[in-house]
């Protein structure tokens, strides 16, 4: 069982990279809708176990709009998806 699940959504728009729902040890979730201009989504998750010190730490992609010149053209002048809660 984890001792610590946190995680945060980032969305990627024409406008940057916007912090979306996240959940926080000990407070729960926070909802927060996905911006209708959306061009790219990502789960930033971090998990601490009992069992080890090490926290484990990684992105995962759940949403992708079909427009990839405009999700290219973003990731280029953005970035990748933040790495932090």
């Amino acid at each position: 069982m984890a001792a610590r699940k946190e995680w945060t959504e980032w969305h990627l728009t024409p406008r940057g990279w916007e912090k979306g729902a996240t959940r926080v040890h000990g407070q729960g979730n926070t909802w927060v809708e996905e911006p209708i201009d959306r061009l790219l989504s990502f789960v930033y998750q971090e998990v601490e176990t009992e069992a080890s010190p090490e926290v484990k730490k990684w992105s995962e992609e759940t949403f992708r709009s079909k427009k990839s010149a405009e999700v290219d053209s973003a990731l280029q002048k953005f970035g990748p998806c933040p790495e932090r809660l």
